[in-house]
């Protein structure tokens, strides 16, 4: 559906929903990037307000947060208004996440402080991004790869939202770290050189995590089996025809895969290098395995 959408945009509407519910295009990219990048700060200046220096900063953090709830907010709204079943996004899990993300601001204002805790769940927002290498194959593999002229990119097999999570905790707790040395030190020059050294750890990692949830992706064209793994610094590609995979196996890791849906995928050749093509954390990965499975038994009944 995403794809079919991200291609015969025509309305604001359709572009806003596009954009917004689905990362289509380079805007749509630098969205979620900048949201990310919005709930990570929004996350990591929690533990803040609870510092015994607080108080000298308190405009200034309380500033920052307004600026981002009203962000927030706007994002709120226009998920609504982009939204093929308004009511519907409305109380899903998303939706009601999307609302949690505000409320605590807004109900502070009333002095309940203990609903301020909340604000951690606006790390569960990460959940909403799709993989930007899933939005417009084609185009993007045409750009980088080449595809025949019979050829189109069939399934984008990705990794699942949680991988993005966790990726995130590590940058969420060096900028909180930061914050807090910043504060603590109080214009130390050894204080402030070390919160800006985990500013830029944090800044790495999170571009580094959203890398490999966006682009560490396997392609399934008509042709061909092809899987792209992007580093900070380039990427690389295995290709290989559907004839070469001999065995496709999808498994759960552990307990904690079962329950939010996510598994491996390890995918045997006939080639000697690499013998075997593994992906972890995947998003509907018995469903990616089938398919896999069937374009391979496809290929050896033509040959």
């Amino acid at each position: 559906m995403n794809r079919d959408l991200c291609q015969r945009r025509q309305t604001f509407r359709e572009d806003v929903q596009g954009i917004m519910h689905y990362g289509c295009g380079r805007l749509g990219h630098t969205f979620n990037f900048v949201l990310i990048i919005l709930i990570l700060l929004s996350v990591a200046i929690v533990p803040v307000g609870y510092f015994p220096n607080f108080k000298k900063y308190e405009i200034f953090i309380t500033t920052f947060e307004a600026i981002i709830v009203g962000i927030f907010t706007m994002e709120y709204l226009f998920r609504i208004y982009a939204a093929p079943h308004r009511l519907r996004y409305i109380f899903s899990f998303y939706g009601l996440i999307d609302l949690i993300a505000i409320l605590p601001f807004y109900t502070s204002l009333f002095h309940t402080e203990w609903v301020r805790i909340l604000r951690f769940l606006r790390f569960l927002k990460l959940g909403e991004m799709r993989a930007a290498a899933g939005a417009e194959e084609e185009e993007v593999m045409q750009h980088d790869i080449g595809l025949a002229s019979s050829e189109h990119v069939e399934y984008v097999v990705t990794k699942h939202p949680l991988f993005l999570i966790i990726g995130c905790v590590p940058s969420a707790i060096a900028i909180s770290v930061s914050l807090a040395i910043l504060i603590l030190s109080e214009g130390n020059p050894i204080g402030i050189g070390i919160s800006v050294a985990l500013l830029f750890f944090a800044l790495v990692f999170i571009w580094k995590t959203w890398l490999d949830f966006s682009y560490d992706v396997i392609y399934l064209t008509t042709n061909r089996f092809i899987f792209n793994n992007q580093h900070l610094l380039g990427r690389s590609t295995n290709q290989m025809s559907y004839n070469a995979i001999t065995n496709v196996k999808p498994s759960y890791p552990s307990i904690f895969s079962f329950i939010f849906r996510y598994g491996t995928i390890t995918i045997d050749t006939a080639a000697e290098h690499p013998g075997q093509v593994s992906m972890a954390m995947v998003r509907h990965h018995e469903k990616a395995a089938h398919m896999i499975m069937q374009k391979a038994a496809e290929a050896q009944k033509k040959s």
